[in-house]
């Protein structure tokens, strides 16, 4: 069996690498810590995620990733997307565990906000 000790990090394909950076940082609060041409990684704690131009989700295609953020304060989460006017794709919505709301970055990627009761 592997012993998995944590993930390295998220690969995330955008096509405005600029905005994308922008998108992350206003939302969530990420730091970046390098930059390159083509890429970036940015950090959150001990969360990395890599932002790369690539191949993005479109309107007639499944996303490219889809992943889930636990959040302390789901109420304040909403309002802030809200006021950032962030497309919300679904939800708020209850669970038999939590509370979660599915929105959009940029480049139609899925994110997921969670908050277990």
């Amino acid at each position: 069996m592997i012993i998995v000790e944590g993930i390295g990090h998220v690969n995330i394909p955008v096509s405005q690498l600029e905005a994308s950076i922008e998108f992350y940082r206003e939302i969530f609060d990420f730091e970046v810590e390098t930059k390159k041409d083509a890429e970036a990684i940015l950090s959150l704690d001990s969360f990395k995620i890599r932002l790369v131009k690539g191949n993005v989700a479109s309107e007639q295609t499944m996303p490219v990733i889809s992943f889930v953020m636990d959040v302390d304060d789901f109420t304040e989460a909403i309002t802030e997307l809200e006021e950032k006017n962030v497309k919300i794709v679904k939800g708020p919505e209850s669970t038999e565990s939590g509370e979660s709301l599915t929105f959009t970055d940029p480049n139609q990627n899925l994110i997921e906000i969670y908050y277990e009761n």
